[in-house]
């Protein structure tokens, strides 16, 4: 499968390791609900440019991912498992698996091991492992256990202690120390064929490892790398494990890596790269900067794309050059790149998301300061002719887990549940007052975060405060806006927990999207915390719109009071530097306020 896709930069070494985290859970029920937009974009024809991105639907489970587990997500072209708590208490655990094509809940999946983990996908059949280390294949239209073995254990350890798992397309292969490869009929679990593992070196590599392995859709690469040795790639054939073909690449001196897209993937050896084809085919390319390596994502009707630094498209053939697109300024090398059916995404603001179950933009989504960090997650959007579209924003907030098909998946943390969105590529019209960037709000729709709060309403805190404007904060997602978004409120004397800062995190669409999204932007954190990794809890809703919660930020993890508001279509933040009494009594104050911006005449 894509697990090159789960990973933060597609720098996957080493495919599926499988990560425990304990954790509690409630009974599970899932509802689909219908979020934001509508079935835009229905025409089977690829988006021309893609520069907006469109809820396609949403499924929510009312169980936090971070209460249940912090298990990964697995995704395939068409289907989604998603890892959920206890279904019965001291029953065990389970998982829901969705098609991503309309959001239908298929089928659910039970086992009664405390720990119970989604693997992944492949020939249709869907993989979970149970605390035992059990290998389970289930027929996702009905969540029916095809078989599950126990013979070839899967951990999350390295290959010498134990086992890993490979899901290709087209079947499964076990790498264990004691069994080297097995290649496994996905529904019946039949082997299909056995290989040994490369023989350990003579002499020790500076990494440990004799080899390295990963796969491609129809192969299994494997890189041997023994020092003093020329290193040597393999791809063997997952129907029969028969090699394909073998390439001698030469010797090297200090490092030796493998990356894996779908059907392309590269070895670097030392400061040289090297581009293939699943066929063999070498892409030549020269390597435009010494300190990087290819990224692989896919081959398609004779050209390769991947990301070197910057995005390429070559001409696989020949090695021609098509086009070559720079990473945007506020996209480092190493966020994601993932490749759907119809458009290369970039994943500018989470950090690994589909790992770490939290949210890599909250800490300062939710901060004082620029609201230019402070709105919703967003992607960058190249279609396969090399046009972008830079920072397109979600109607959501959460992290990007990957994509199926032509859709993007994000993950939103909600107050009793998690919330899955698929978001469909769309093209909107350009509009001076209404831009893209903003999801389709005029300029003018954004207010200034000075007037949200009136001097009248100033003077009833008992401070005599200061309106401080912050300025570059008139530009959000590359917009120019009327007035700041960001506004701080100082007091010409007194102490620091006086100062309060307000920021327009977002001006949506409806009443009901500026809920869905505030609902999805709140850090809501997790009971108990896994391994300290929860540092968000706290959050109280003491009336609809209105989210007071204590965030920990800064190197120290100072707790600060913070609150977001849904007040119409806005998105309103209140942020304080400390979380004494005083300081969460005046935010709450100020939220309260701030509820009640869209009609005036109510003053709580």
């Amino acid at each position: 499968m894509l697990n090159g896709l789960k990973k933060r930069g597609g720098m996957v070494r080493k495919r599926a390791r499988i990560v425990w985290y304990a954790g509690c859970g409630i009974v599970l029920t899932v509802s689909l609900l219908v979020l934001l937009i509508g079935h835009g974009g229905k025409s089977g024809k690829p988006v021309a440019h893609p520069n907006a991105l469109e809820a396609a639907w949403s499924v929510r489970v009312p169980e936090r991912a971070l209460d249940t587990a912090d298990l990964a997500p697995a995704l395939s072209g068409t289907m989604l498992m998603i890892p959920q708590g206890r279904w019965q208490e001291s029953r065990g655990r389970m998982l829901s698996i969705v098609d991503t094509r309309d959001g239908r809940l298929l089928s659910t999946l039970k086992n009664s091991e405390d720990k119970f983990a989604p693997l992944g996908f492949s020939d249709g059949v869907a993989f979970a492992v149970d605390g035992k280390l059990g290998l389970h294949a289930y027929d996702p239209a009905n969540g029916r256990e095809l078989w599950h073995k126990t013979a070839f254990p899967i951990t999350h350890q390295s290959s010498d202690a134990g086992g890993a798992s490979l899901l290709p397309d087209s079947g499964l292969v076990i790498k264990s120390a004691r069994h080297g490869f097995v290649g496994l009929e996905p529904r019946t679990g039949a082997v299909r064929w056995r290989m040994p593992a490369p023989e350990r070196c003579e002499k020790a590599t500076p990494d440990g490892d004799p080899y390295e392995v990963a796969t491609t859709s129809k192969h299994l690469i494997l890189l041997s790398k023994c020092t003093g040795v020329d290193a040597k790639i393999e791809a063997v054939n997952l129907d029969d494990g028969d090699i394909d073909w073998k390439k001698t690449l030469g010797r090297w001196k200090k490092s030796a890596m493998l990356n894996v897209g779908r059907n392309t993937f590269s070895v670097t050896l030392d400061s040289e790269s090297r581009l293939f084809t699943e066929s063999g085919r070498e892409v030549r390319q020269r390597q435009p900067d010494p300190q990087s390596f290819p990224l692989p994502m896919a081959e398609a009707h004779g050209v390769t794309y991947f990301n070197f630094g910057d995005l390429y498209a070559v001409q696989t053939d020949t090695g021609k050059t098509l086009w070559q697109r720079s990473r945007p300024e506020h996209m480092y090398s190493s966020d994601a790149i993932s490749l759907s059916s119809e458009v290369i995404v970039g994943d500018s603001e989470s950090s690994n998301p589909a790992l770490d179950g939290t949210y890599g933009s909250d800490m300062t989504r939710t901060s004082v300061g620029d609201a230019r960090s402070q709105g919703p997650g967003t992607s960058n959007l190249t279609d396969f002719a090399g046009k972008q579209s830079f920072r397109v924003p979600w109607p959501v907030a959460g992290t990007f887990v990957g994509v199926s098909g032509k859709l993007l998946i994000v993950r939103s943390e909600e107050e009793e549940g998690t919330r899955y969105t698929a978001l469909r590529p769309s093209r909107r019209a350009s509009d001076a007052e209404k831009p893209v960037a903003l999801g389709g709000a005029k300029r003018t729709d954004w207010p200034d975060a000075c007037g949200l709060l009136s001097s009248k309403f100033l003077s009833k805190l008992g401070r005599d405060y200061i309106k401080v404007p912050l300025a570059s904060s008139r530009t959000v997602l590359g917009t120019r806006l009327p007035h700041p978004s960001v506004c701080r409120f100082v007091t010409k004397s007194g102490a620091d927990s006086d100062i309060f800062s307000v920021t327009v995190r977002w001006v949506a669409p409806s009443a009901k999207a500026a809920q869905i999204y505030a609902t999805s932007g709140v850090p809501w954190g997790c009971e108990p915390a896994p391994q300290n990794r929860c540092l968000t809890a706290e959050a109280t809703n003491p009336q609809r719109g209105v989210y007071l919660y204590t965030k920990r930020t800064g190197l120290a993890l100072t707790p600060a009071a913070n609150a977001t508001v849904a007040s119409g279509r806005f998105v309103v933040g209140v942020s304080a530097g400390t979380n004494e009494a005083r300081t969460k009594a005046l935010v709450r104050r100020v939220a309260l306020r701030l509820s009640h911006y869209a009609d005036p005449d109510r003053t709580p």
